[in-house]
């Protein structure tokens, strides 16, 4: 009995995705890179003057102004994104 990643050939063989030089990026896909991936947090201060925690895209694109770098941390993860500190 053959499984289903064979065929009569033999085992079936996963194709790689090309590899991507990032030299040949333009500078709109260099910035690009990452950007739906990252979120990058640093202090900010709130609408009412409180000290809080702006979380932007990579891009720099402002997501968010929260009360703490705790609150930015979860925030970014439950969206699945990867959380940069920058001070």
């Amino acid at each position: 009995m053959k499984s289903a990643s064979e065929n009569s050939r033999g085992p079936a063989l996963l194709k790689a995705e090309p590899l991507l030089d990032v030299r040949q990026l333009s500078d709109v896909q260099f910035r690009s890179l990452g950007l739906q991936q990252v979120a990058y947090m640093r202090p900010a201060t709130m609408e009412d003057g409180d000290e809080g925690c702006a979380i932007y895209a990579a891009d720099g694109s402002l997501l968010a102004v929260v009360e703490d770098m705790e609150t930015a941390w979860g925030a970014i993860m439950q969206n699945d994104m990867v959380p940069a500190s920058l001070q």
